[in-house]
C-alpha cells in the first residue's frame, strides 16, 4: 500500500500539482498526489499538437511529452501518486474525505493542501443552446483529445467547431487526427478570440469561420445531421455529422462555495501567496481562473508549492490583515485577489483580464485614492491575459484594500 499520510496533499495531478509536488519533495517534504483519472498528467497527456510548457520548461513539446517530462522530474522516494481517487469534501484542519478505487473511504490530515484541480470544459447541455439531442455527434475538446488519444473511433467525417478560442483551432490538427474534415467554425465574439494569425491559417485552409453568430438548432435523432447558425447576414444550414464544442472553460472548484469562491473567476479567493481561506490550504493553477497556459500553471504550482513547504516550516497567522484587491473600471477579473503582508514566500504574479478592447492601455493600481503603480501597455485585448510582477505590491500598504484599474 502507498503511504497515504504525507504532511501536504496536492489534489491533481496536472501541470500545477505536478510542479507544486516537485517544489516541495525539493523543499524536503514528503508529499501525495492524488488524481482522480487513472493517469496522472492532466489534460496535456490528451493533447498531441505542440506548444506545451513553454513558460515552465522551455521547450515546445506536445502535451503527452511534457506530461512525461514532468512526471520524470519527481523524487519518487518523497512523492506518492494514488490514482482513481476523488475528494469528496475539504474541511478546515484540513482534513480531506477521499474515495480511492484501491482503498476505499479515507479521511486524511495534513499539515497543508495544495488544490490544483485545473478546470472542465463545460458541455452543451450546460451552454443552453436549443435542438434535438441526437445519440451521437455532439462532443466537447476534451472528448475528442481523449477519443483520439485512446484509439477510439470517431464516427464522423464532416465537422463544426464551435468557439474562436485558442483550443479551438487546436481542434483542427486533433480533428485531422481522427479523420474529421471541419467544415466551418462559428463564435459568438465579434472578433477570432484566439490569435489573428490562427484564423488566417483557418481561413487559409479553406475554413470559414463565423463571428457574430451562435448555434440555432442541431438536426438529428441517431446522429447529427445538420447545423443551423444565426449570424449578422441571417440562418444558414451546414450538413455535418460532427460539432465539437470548444472553450468555455470554468474553474474545477467544487470543493469550494459560497463566499470562498470569486464570482468573477468560478476560483477560489487566493492572496498573493496562493493561500485560500481555509487554514493550511493553497491553490495554483487553472483552478483559480479559466483559463491560463500549462506552462503558466506550472509556475504557479512551483511557487505555491514552495509556499507550502515554506508554512510547513514557520505556520504564521492565516492571511492576517490580508485587503481585498478589486477588479475596477476595465477589469474583467484579477488573481490574487487579496494582498497580504510580505512574509518570506513567493507571491505569485498577476493574472488578470480585460473587459474589452483598448488600444493603448493605461492599468493602475490604486489604494486610498492614490496611485501606487502603473503600466503601459501598448494593447490591452478583451479575455487575454495581462500579467503583472508581484513587484507592482511593493509599496502598497499591508491591510489596505486596493483596486486595478485601466483608462
Amino acid at each position: 500500500m502507498k503511504q497515504l499520510d504525507a504532511p501536504v496533499v496536492v489534489i491533481g495531478a496536472g501541470p500545477a500539482g505536478l510542479a507544486a509536488a516537485k517544489a516541495l519533495a525539493d523543499g524536503g517534504v514528503g508529499v501525495l498526489v492524488v488524481e482522480r483519472d487513472e493517469a496522472p498528467g492532466g489534460l496535456p497527456r490528451f493533447c498531441r499538437h505542440p506548444g506545451f510548457g513553454w513558460a515552465y520548461t522551455r521547450r515546445f513539446e506536445s502535451g503527452p511529452a511534457f506530461a512525461r517530462r514532468m512526471l520524470a522530474a519527481l523524487d519518487p522516494a518523497r512523492v506518492a501518486i494514488e490514482t482513481r481517487t476523488s475528494v469528496l469534501s475539504l474541511e478546515a484542519g484540513p482534513t480531506l474525505h477521499l474515495l480511492s478505487a484501491e482503498h476505499g473511504n479515507l479521511h486524511l490530515r495534513p499539515r497543508a493542501v495544495v488544490l490544483a484541480t485545473g478546470i472542465r470544459e463545460r458541455p452543451r447541455s450546460a451552454r443552453l443552446v436549443p435542438g434535438r439531442r441526437p445519440e451521437r455527434g455532439v462532443l466537447t475538446t476534451g472528448q475528442l483529445q481523449q477519443m483520439v488519444a485512446r484509439g477510439v473511433p470517431v464516427r464522423g467525417r464532416r465537422a463544426i467547431v464551435v468557439g474562436t478560442e485558442h483550443v479551438s483551432f487546436s481542434v483542427l490538427l486533433t480533428a485531422r487526427h481522427a479523420g474529421l474534415k471541419v467544415v466551418a467554425m462559428a463564435g459568438p465574439e465579434d472578433r477570432v478570440m484566439s490569435h489573428a494569425a490562427a484564423g488566417l491559417l483557418a481561413r487559409a485552409a479553406g475554413i470559414p469561420i463565423h463571428l457574430s453568430t451562435t448555434v440555432e438548432d442541431i438536426e438529428g435523432s441517431v446522429h447529427v445531421e445538420a447545423v443551423t447558425l444565426r449570424g449578422p447576414d441571417g440562418t444558414h444550414r451546414i450538413a455535418c455529422d460532427t460539432v465539437v464544442f470548444t472553450g468555455d472553460f470554468v474553474p474545477d472548484c467544487t470543493l469550494f462555495r459560497g463566499d470562498d469562491v470569486d464570482p468573477a473567476t468560478g476560483g477560489p479567493l487566493v492572496d498573493q501567496f496562493g493561500r485560500t481561506n481555509l487554514p493550511g490550504v493553497f491553490a495554483a493553477g487553472n483552478v483559480l481562473r479559466a483559463v491560463e497556459t500549462s506552462g503558466w500553471a506550472a509556475n504557479e504550482g512551483a511557487r505555491v508549492g514552495a509556499n507550502a513547504a515554506a508554512y510547513l516550516d514557520a505556520p504564521a497567522a492565516w492571511r492576517e490583515n490580508a485587503a481585498r484587491i478589486a477588479a475596477g473600471p476595465g477589469v474583467a477579473y484579477v488573481v490574487p485577489q487579496f494582498h497580504a503582508p510580505a512574509n518570506g514566500m513567493a507571491a505569485l504574479p498577476v493574472s488578470l483580464r480585460a473587459d474589452r478592447d483598448m488600444r493603448p492601455a493605461r492599468l493602475h493600481l490604486d489604494a486610498d485614492g492614490a496611485e501606487y503603480w502603473r503600466g503601459n501597455l501598448p494593447s490591452a485585448r478583451r479575455l487575454r491575459r495581462v500579467a503583472v510582477e508581484a513587484d507592482a505590491f511593493a509599496t502598497l500598504p499591508a491591510g489596505r484594500p486596493a483596486e486595478f484599474r485601466f483608462d
